[in-house]
């Protein structure tokens, strides 16, 4: 599952990460160890040698996580015991043991300080992510840390005049997402895509017998909604998705405008494509060769 995410398309994560589940009780246990916590940084999960811990509300990771952190160097002086972080003309700088530590020349509290634990620089991850403006998201539901930011380059890509240019950026934007994780079975190896006529800031991502709704805001990608749904035509509250919800999570949208819909199929490399009326009517359009998560313009949709 966890491969799924490094190939860095937010169509693999409903079927991995965001909607699959990892439930830690069975029925009649009165309790279960608690799940270790792990690291997401844009859609894809960084190995620990030793685990994350929280103290004090802070979330602490061995230093090569941090130096993961796109953007940025990390550097440890073990003579001082300092950990020095350069993004562009700022440096940033803790000292274990030290529950402050300097931006440029101000000096700023932290919750936590770093530490060593069985020989490893244990540093604040919220506090060096988000001072090299980074966004870092607690998933308590299941206990994962998202760290993420778009690069310039695919914010400009998204940023494009070209619906379909602006689109494919944003299934590459890094996701986060506070939601519970549900069991999802896709072995059709194929994705229904969402999205809004003319927009590319909303969409949703279908999947075997899981969807999810995402938007883009700023440098990430947030999940806002999932849900599993059966055979059983009902209403879902989603005008183009009559499917009977079986379990969800966050709040469904609410749409009042008509939808484009993509239809990849995996084993032969197409999409069908077309329009859903807010009446539920489906317009198939066509169909043609698609990559999975680049997305196609459509002469007919309006932007």
């Amino acid at each position: 599952m966890k491969n799924n995410l490094k190939v860095g398309v937010i169509a693999w994560l409903t079927a991995s990460l965001l909607i699959t589940g990892s439930a830690l009780t069975t029925a009649g246990t009165v309790s279960a160890a608690v799940k270790p916590i792990e690291i997401v940084m844009n859609n894809a999960f960084v190995d620990t040698d030793i685990a994350p811990y929280i103290t004090n509300g802070t979330t602490m990771v061995p230093l090569q996580v941090a130096q993961k952190i796109p953007g940025i160097s990390v550097q440890w002086n073990n003579q001082s015991k300092t950990v020095t972080i350069i993004r562009g003309s700022e440096t940033i700088t803790l000292v274990a043991g030290q529950k402050t530590a300097k931006v440029g020349n101000k000096e700023v509290k932290l919750e936590a300080a770093s530490n060593l634990k069985q020989g490893r620089v244990m540093v604040p991850l919220r506090f060096i992510a988000e001072s090299t403006q980074s966004y870092v998201l607690w998933n308590a539901k299941q206990r994962i840390v998202f760290v993420a930011k778009a690069s310039e380059e695919l914010k400009d890509q998204f940023n494009s005049t070209i619906l379909s240019e602006a689109r494919t950026a944003a299934l590459k934007y890094p996701v986060v997402s506070s939601l519970k994780s549900f069991d999802v079975v896709n072995e059709s190896q194929g994705q229904m895509y969402y999205f809004p006529e003319g927009r590319a800031d909303q969409f949703f991502l279908s999947g075997g017998n899981g969807i999810s709704y995402y938007e883009i805001t700023g440098d990430y990608c947030l999940q806002k909604w999932s849900a599993t749904f059966n055979s059983v035509k009902a209403s879902s509250g989603l005008f183009f998705f009559p499917q009977k919800i079986t379990n969800q999570d966050g709040t469904i949208p609410k749409l009042t405008d008509r939808v484009v819909f993509y239809n990849f199929m995996g084993p032969i490399g197409a999409a069908s494509y077309g329009f859903i009326e807010t009446s539920g009517e489906i317009i198939t359009l066509g169909q043609k060769g698609m990559k999975l998560g680049e997305i196609f313009e459509i002469p007919e949709e309006t932007k």
